[in-house]
Formats: C-alpha cells, structure tokens, sequence
C-alpha cells in the first residue's frame, strides 16, 4: 500500500569528531563518537525530528583515510543483512558486543529507543578469500577484505533498512569503490523516499542524477567532508546550487573542521536554504527543520536563528580554504556608472552580462570582473578529469586574477543589476551558485534561475546585492567526463 508523502521534520548534524586513530584503540574512538551521537539522536527526537544525518568519517575522524588499508582495518565495522535489527537484550546492555560491530549495535540501540530514522557513515568492511570472485563485489584484494565507506540507515525501529556505498573516492586509498554504482534508495513511514549519495559524488552524474532523473527520487541524504573551495565550490555554494537547479530536497551534513576548510552543512530544497549553518566557531551544531513536499514549498526566509550572522572568525584561521586556479580562464573588468552589456567567450561558451554597478562618490571600490571557462579541470590528486563549464561574476582588489575571492576584498561595490546568461552545453545541468563577502548565502529571492527556448540559462538579480563575493552559472558536461574511479 503507498503512503502518501507529507511534511516531516528533519535533523542534519555539523559534527566535529574527538578520539585520535593514532593513541587510542578502535572501541575507545569509535564509542566516544556514538555516545555523541547517541545524545544527539535523543535530542532530535526530543524536537519531532522524523529523521536525522550525520557527516562523512564522523564515527572515526578524518585521520583514518591517512592510514593504510591493513593499519585502518580495525577500525571498520561489519554489518548484517538488511531488515536486521538488534535485540533488545542486547541494547540493555546484556550481551558483550564484538568491536567490528558496535557501530551497528548502537545505532539501531538508539534508532530504536528514540523512534527516529538514523543516517550515519562509517568504515565497512566485507572479509573474503583473496582472489576469489564475489557477486556483490567483484574480485576479492590480495588483502583479504573489500572496503568501503558507506551509508547505513535504520529505521524508527532499529531495523538496518538500507546501505549506500561511496562511488567516488577523493584521496581514500584505505577504501574502494563498489564495481557496480549503488543506486540506494529506502522508503520511510512518512511517505518520502530517499536516495544517498556522499560528499565528493555529487560532482557527478550517478548515483545521484540517475536516480533523480530515472527513478523520479527527488529527496536525498548526503553526509560529506567538503572542503571549501573558492568562489564557486563552498559547501554552502555547491549544497544549496545542486537543490536549487534540480527542485530536489537535500539534508547535507559536514564534518566541522574548519583549519582544513571543512564547514557548511544544511537543509535545502527547490527554493534554497530552508535553514544552514557556516561559521568556524559553530562547532558540533544541530540543524533541525520542516521540510514539505518539492512542488508545493512556497519561497521563505531563511531561518535566522540557524545562521551566526555576527561571527568575526569567518575570515580568519581557523577556517582553512582551497581556492580555484582562474588564470586559465577569460575574464575581463566590469566597469561602475551607467547599465553595461558584457560578452566573453572561452573556447564553445559564450557568456552575456547584463550589469549595473555602483560605487559610492570619493570611494575607491573593489572592482568586479565577468570570468568564462569551458573545458577539463582535475579534481582528486588526479583521479577525476571533468568537465565543466563556468559564467561567473567575482569581486577582486586589482586587475590580477589572483586578488579574486580573497580575504581582503572590503569595500565591495554595489551591484543594482545583473542579467548573467550563457550558451552551455547541457542546460539541463546548470547550477546557479552565489556567496558572499561573508561567506554566506545570499538572501532568499536574490537571484532568479532562468532557462530560454534556445537552451540557454540565465541568473537574474531580483534586488540590489552589496556583498556578493561570487556569482556564477556552473555547468557540468558529464558525458564528457573521464572519470577513472
């Protein structure tokens, strides 16, 4: 029988990890995390949540994709078959768990307890006899294991009900990618159906798009570990972009390890951020929120309760930051006073600016300048060749390209309009992506998604922005990806 699907409360967790993987044991790491979690699950329980999300490597700390497979093995965990649960003899502490298998124990300990659905990432591991072919998985590694990051989710009953193996890997050798792609989807008792995906794959077309655009899954869980990158590829940026532009639900939690740039996580669907967090002081921080059905959702305000509006600490360490290379791309400065039309071509894009931009009288602004890409970029030390396409509007101290995005971009000029469009590709494939001086969101309705009769896509400003850092059009040609995961 269907459920029909209706608004339900959902929880995604900004978690800073303690336990080192270097002095302590795997039981010692392990069981700090999931009593974290364990309080947090109680918590989002405590607030209505129907289901809440934990980050990429929360469990163990990201130092354990620094070990070796063999040297990282005892801190991964075997999980049943699914529709497995617990016993309750065993949550009551009765029974002595094996180390390889508390994460299971405890999660659906606590799913049960708080009748809530869990998401959590964690270290797997499947044991076999190298050599030997599996059906699942391929052939067995000399090393007696295949290993995997992945997705495991319970339900308000403690049952493991799904599990979703990471596709593209960024700097992981302790894992390997499943030989076929998993395309995971699992039901809820709320009527929606979730499809997973984790943190570096959603730079590429599966799992996520195929389900998207094969299965009509329009609401996914995605825990990361996203470092951020500058102007374009935020946590922020890329969470609220990849939403927006496909009208799909996204719960997104982020490790929080802001000296390496990992910070950002949030709630967001076909209008933008429903509520997020950014800031490097945030620390652990829950983010709980009404999400209603994709069609229906009217445009809101976002939360403001959820975002810390006065932090002084944004620009400054702790908060690492990684910043694109954008010597390679045409650019040219836009020019303050009266309306100006822009157009600037790279390669097969062709970008058109419509701009009006404004400087107060005796100051001396930031200058804006109008940046066009179209071709191949490596990401993963190497490992992934995509493609990408790219019209974007970013605030720089001078005329030299390594002064955009930048800290000391201050006194920015007004922009009273922008009309940004480009001839891309694959439309269907455009995210519109913004940030700003704060590093920030731009405030609801700033900026309107548009796509023409000819294919074309443009980003229209619906109201003067002061301090927007980076506009842009970021498009993604998959098929011309080389992608060797």
């Amino acid at each position: 029988m269907c459920t029909t699907a209706r608004s339900y409360k959902a929880a995604v967790i900004e978690y800073s990890p303690t336990g080192s993987v270097f002095s302590q044991t795997p039981a010692e790491v392990l069981g700090q995390n999931l009593n974290n979690y364990n309080q947090l699950i109680a918590e989002a329980a405590s607030l209505g949540a129907d289901i809440i999300v934990f980050p990429e490597y929360g469990l163990t700390t990201l130092t354990l994709s620094s070990l070796s497979r063999l040297a990282a093995r005892p801190f991964l965990q075997q999980f049943p078959s699914i529709n497995t649960s617990v016993s309750q003899l065993t949550c009551d502490g009765n029974k002595t768990v094996p180390d390889n298998e508390i994460v299971f124990t405890g999660l659906s300990c606590y799913a049960r307890r708080n009748a809530i659905y869990v998401v959590a990432n964690v270290g797997e591991i499947v044991v076999c006899l190298p050599g030997q072919n599996d059906t699942e998985n391929g052939v067995c590694p000399e090393d007696g294991a295949f290993q995997y990051s992945s997705n495991v989710v319970f339900d308000r009953n403690g049952a493991l009900i799904a599990r979703y193996r990471k596709t593209h890997l960024f700097l992981e050798p302790l894992f390997q990618s499943p030989v076929i792609t998993d395309l995971t989807v699992f039901p809820t008792d709320f009527g929606v159906n979730f499809g997973m995906m984790t943190c570096f794959d959603i730079m590429f077309y599966d799992p996520a798009l195929v389900l998207y655009y094969q299965q009509g899954i329009k609401n996914f869980i995605f825990p990361t570990a996203w470092v951020d990158e500058l102007p374009f590829l935020t946590a922020i940026q890329k969470q609220e972009a990849w939403a927006r532009f496909l009208g799909a639900t996204l719960l997104a939690s982020n490790y929080h390890l802001p000296a390496n740039g990992q910070i950002g996580s949030g709630i967001y669907d076909a209008a933008g951020a429903i509520s997020y967090v950014s800031s490097p002081d945030s620390g652990t921080r829950m983010i709980v929120a009404q999400v209603g059905n994709n069609e229906d959702n009217p445009r809101r305000e976002v939360c403001p309760n959820e975002i810390l509006q006065n932090s002084t600490a944004r620009w400054m360490e702790p908060h690492g930051m990684l910043y694109e290379d954008l010597t390679n791309y045409s650019n040219m400065e836009l020019i303050a006073g009266v309306a100006q039309t822009a157009f600037l071509c790279h390669d097969d894009l062709c970008c058109q600016l419509n701009y009006s931009i404004s400087c107060p009288a005796n100051e001396i602004c930031d200058q804006y300048r109008l940046f066009t890409y179209s071709g191949f970029r490596t990401l993963g030390g190497g490992v992934y060749t995509v493609f990408i396409q790219l019209c974007g509007v970013v605030a720089c101290t001078d005329q030299n390209v390594q002064s955009c995005a930048k800290p000391d971009v201050i006194n920015l000029a007004q922009i009273d309009a922008l009309d940004l469009s480009g001839n891309f590709s694959s439309a269907r494939q455009v995210y519109p992506t913004s940030i700003t001086k704060d590093l920030q969101l731009l405030p609801a309705g700033s900026l309107d998604l548009s796509i023409y009769g000819d294919g074309a896509i443009g980003l229209i400003a619906s109201l003067p922005l002061s301090d927007a850092l980076a506009i842009g059009l970021y498009g993604r040609a998959y098929s011309k990806d080389i992608d060797r995961k």
